[in-house]
This record gives structure tokens, sequence and C-alpha cells, in this order.
């Protein structure tokens, strides 16, 4: 997306966000959520918090980025801070501006700092909880949005594909997540989206097992689940090798995962509830008797975070919109055997989805 276009996007969205403040009965909100100040206003610092009203926006940040922020931002007015904090900053600014009625992203003001701005305001200031503000915004992507997606997916394909030859015995799992992490950042990687997992025999049936000192052997399955950070926008994917010669049942249990993930890669499409496309995976996998080793949700969404809105989970009723960005993820996981975990990176389509992870998903034995 052009310069232009993305300008127009985003004035539309600061539009939504003062039409939701309206009717929300609100004169203001207080953002402090970086993804969602990132979203706002390109704003790539550390700390920041903004302060959205019905006539302006405006972004609080200290001495530090000062320059960078008046060279990243658009669409706000920036307060520069010096010898106060964030929160006296607000309370200050508020007063000026004489707001009565303030949202806030309860999910991220710390009890600490809501105590603080409860007793600095004057009592006729009402503060009133509200998530999801701008997630709501964030949740279709835009077309520039998910090509930056779409670049850093094929980046991370491009590097596990590289790291195949390397994954044999006695390479221990954090060497291999040591040398995949150098190889993302050397390819153009801002950095790691998640702590890298690669978990091998018996760690395999971990589903988060982060890489440890454990050596990989001969007959056991490997979990390769990373991701990587460009342009501030994240991939996620997971792929599952076996080191030797695998059972029959090792490759039961993959072959069951990689049909309940293409499956629901298949079959997924606009106007389904979460809860529905985790069906499409979970089916399967209880259809061939593993239902109970499958705990975890089939997906989420991706952006701007790792693990984001849409949730993609058994009681989740969020129906999927073209534009959405979301993993495909059903694993099985047996204690003593090990596990296996399949994923892919998807964006729903006006019919479907379109994959976006172009490693290959058959079984491979290394």
């Amino acid at each position: 997306m052009g310069r232009l276009n993305r300008a127009k996007a985003q004035a539309k969205e600061i539009t939504a966000l003062k039409d939701a403040l309206r009717q929300a009965g609100l004169d203001g909100a207080l953002i402090r959520h970086l993804p969602n100040i990132r979203y706002l206003f390109h704003f790539t610092g550390s700390t920041a918090v903004a302060l959205l009203t019905l006539e302006r926006f405006y972004l609080i940040v200290d001495s530090r980025y000062q320059l960078q922020a008046a060279q990243e931002t658009r669409f706000c007015s920036l307060v520069s801070r010096s010898g106060v904090t964030n929160e006296e900053a607000l309370v200050n600014l508020i007063k000026r501006k004489k707001l009565r009625k303030i949202g806030f992203e309860s999910c991220y003001l710390p009890v600490f700092h809501f105590g603080f701005l409860r007793r600095e305001l004057p009592s006729s200031v009402k503060l009133k909880p509200l998530d999801h503000l701008v997630e709501d915004l964030r949740i279709i992507k835009t077309p520039g949005e998910i090509a930056k997606i779409r670049q850093v997916v094929e980046l991370t394909a491009n590097v596990f594909d590289s790291m195949i030859r390397l994954v044999k015995p006695g390479i221990s799992e954090r060497d291999l997540a040591a040398e995949l992490e150098h190889r993302l950042t050397q390819r153009g990687a801002e950095q790691v989206s998640f702590r890298t997992i690669v978990a091998s025999g018996y760690r395999s049936a971990m589903p988060h097992g982060i890489a440890s000192d454990k050596i990989v052997r001969q007959n056991e399955l490997i979990v390769f689940d990373f991701g990587a950070m460009k342009d501030g926008y994240c991939s996620d994917m997971t792929r599952t090798l076996f080191v030797g010669r695998p059972s029959r049942e090792v490759r039961r249990i993959y072959d069951t995962v990689l049909h309940a993930q293409t499956h629901t890669e298949e079959h997924l499409k606009p106007g389904m509830k979460a809860k529905e496309v985790d069906r499409l995976a979970r089916s399967i996998i209880e259809k061939a008797g593993y239902g109970d080793r499958f705990g975890h949700g089939t997906g989420h969404g991706i952006g701007l975070e790792v693990h984001e809105p849409p949730f993609i989970g058994r009681r989740q009723e969020s129906v999927l919109e073209r534009g959405m960005v979301v993993t495909v993820e059903p694993g099985i996981y047996l204690p003593g055997i090990g596990g296996v975990r399949i994923e892919d990176v998807v964006v729903v389509t006006e019919r479907g989805c379109q994959v976006l992870t172009p490693s290959p998903k058959e079984f491979l034995a290394v």
C-alpha cells in the first residue's frame, strides 16, 4: 500500500475511533498498549502513552523519543514530557482539556497507575474500562499489512528450509534454536516474535517446549515453532520432523495432524464462527482417537502481535471476515512418544483462505 493510500486508510480509522468514543458516551480514551500506539501513529519506541479525544489525538513521549516521534508519527499532536511520568503528563493534559468521561484499556493499565489517576484527577472525571477499541480496527488487515505479513512469513519459511540439513543426532535443541535465530536476523528480521520452541523426543509432547540443552537422539520427533518480526509485523510457523526411522504410530499421528490441518485450510471461509473452524480440525483428531491429546485451540490472529484476535478455539464466537490473518495449528501430544504440530499463516479471502506459509508439510524423516 502506498503512502497516500495508507494515509487515507488511517484517516478512516481515526474517524471510526471518534465514532466509537461517541457511541460509548466518552470524550476521551487512554491508550497504553504499544502495538495499538504503533498501529495508530507508526511510533516504534519502547514507551509512550496516547490520549484520544473527539477533537485531537495526543502522543506523550519522553526526551529520548522526541526526534524519533517527530519523524515517525502522523495524525497526532506530540507532547514531550520532562521531569514527570506518563501518568502525571496525562493528568495535566486531561485537566487542561477539561475531559469528564475517559475510557482506558483495562488489560494494559496496571492497578498502581489506575490508582494514581483516580487520586490525582478530579472526582468529576469518570474512568471507564474500554477494551478492544483499537484491536477492533486492527483485526481486519489492509492489503499493505497483508503484504508485510507475507514478507516476514516467507522469510521465516526460507530460514527453516535452510535449517533442515542441520537436524541430526548429537546436536542440542539450544544450538538449533540459536542458529535459526541467527539466520532470521541475517536475512532481515528485526527480532524473533516469541521464544523459539525446539522440542525433541519426549519434550516434543510439550506444546510450548522452549529450546533446552537436550541432545537430539536417533528415532525422535522434533518440533520447531518459531517466528520473526519485520517492519513491526509477525510470523509464526511450526513444522515437525523425524530423526531416524519412524514407528507406525508416529506416522499415524503425523498423518492425522496433517489431515486435520489441510482439511481446516480447505474449508475455512468468511462467515464461519471461530469455534466452527476449530471444529474442522478437532473432529478429525477426535475421530482418530486422539481428541484428549489436542488441548489447545486451532489458531489465533497474527499481525503487530504474534497472538491477537481472533482466537480460534472451542468456545470462540468471533466470526471470520475477509482480510483477517490467522494461524491454523492443530497438534497431537503423546507423553513418552512425542508430539506433532503443523502450523501455517493464512489470510481469509472472499470465498475461503489463502495459505501464506510456503514450506512443505509432508512427513520428512532426516
